[in-house]
């Protein structure tokens, strides 16, 4: 791929998630500025594997000469290799590089990728949650992305002391769910029960929030009517109070996540929300419950209450994120 001050690159890049495989062609300017191309999502669980997808892609799209080639995936990256955590696909870095007739592939986990987006983003990919005062961001100070989809996770982009950009990214939703009230230690107890270990994705996520209106509807002895995650927002909206009080409670655990994880990194640079889930529930979340648990962090509530927050409404945030990780690792 072209360094900073060449000319432009065309490169593909992938967003493989759980549910979706999305790619796009991109191209990259001398100083490093994205621009997708024939943006296209599909059905991952229609394929084998990503080389199929792309194929498919590439048939769709026309085929063009590649540069380079990023792919964001849900999953650790170990060794050039993805095992996805909520898709039936291993992705091989060379494999998939020999795929489309490169000699390598940039492979990233997904959050990292949504991570490198994160400062490229404006106000129009994003939407602020939180009532008044208005907050700013910290300049230089860390950025948190935390993702809500078919999985969980979250990943921080800071610069070290040269500053150089760094994107810090683990299996943040594989940590344990913290209770914060007698309803959720309730609902702990349940899932428990049910998985062995709670994970916060068990919660914070589309599943999660189906497991939220089941054990609450387990909790309060009500038939559990919904059987997939859309359909419990779909009631919510419509006013069904169960599945209202499931759509809550998902948004106070996952303010009280990003608080935590806001916490963790220092991200005074602000905190974005990711995945499919919260642009749906925009509503939800300016009703104060997410801000609320976000903030209650006892002797550093003060600390978190500055930081903003704000829900990506971009629909391609990680194919600009993986582009932008090709172009600046490039220079390495």
């Amino acid at each position: 791929m072209a360094r900073k001050g060449a000319g432009p690159t065309v490169g593909l890049v992938a967003d493989i998630g759980g549910t979706n495989a999305r790619f796009a062609y991109v191209e990259v300017g001398a100083e490093g500025d994205v621009r997708l191309e024939e943006p296209t999502g599909l059905r991952a669980h229609d394929y084998p594997g990503i080389e199929a997808a792309a194929e498919v892609f590439l048939g769709r799209a026309g085929r063009r000469k590649l540069d380079f080639a990023a792919a964001a995936c849900a999953g650790p990256v170990i060794d050039g290799e993805v095992e996805m955590t909520n898709l039936a696909w291993r992705i091989n870095a060379d494999r998939f590089a020999r795929a489309l007739g490169l000699p390598h592939v940039l492979l990233l986990n997904d959050l990292a990728a949504l991570a490198w987006a994160a400062p490229l983003l404006t106000a129009a990919d994003l939407v602020e949650i939180g009532p008044s005062p208005a907050r700013r961001a910290a300049v230089g100070e860390p950025l948190l992305v935390f993702n809500a989809g078919t999985g969980c996770n979250a990943a921080a982009f800071t610069a070290n002391g040269a500053g150089r950009p760094l994107v810090w990214v683990g299996e943040c939703g594989h940590t344990n769910f913290a209770p914060s009230d007698e309803t959720e230690l309730e609902i702990w107890r349940r899932l428990t029960a049910r998985f062995g270990h709670v994970s916060l994705e068990r919660l914070a996520s589309g599943p999660g929030m189906l497991n939220l209106y089941e054990a609450l509807a387990e909790i309060a002895g009500a038939p559990a009517l919904c059987r997939t995650p859309p359909e419990v927002a779909e009631r919510a909206r419509a006013g069904d109070a169960l599945a209202g009080a499931a759509v809550d409670r998902f948004c106070r655990i996952l303010g009280a996540a990003a608080g935590d994880f806001a916490l963790t990194f220092g991200a005074r640079g602000g905190v974005q929300i990711s995945g499919g889930i919260a642009p749906t529930l925009l509503d939800r979340l300016q009703g104060g419950g997410f801000r609320q648990a976000f903030e209650a962090k006892g002797r550093f509530s003060d600390y978190v209450a500055e930081i903003p927050t704000f829900v990506i409404t971009h629909p391609y945030a990680a194919l600009v994120g993986g582009a932008h990780a090709a172009f600046v690792l490039a220079g390495s």
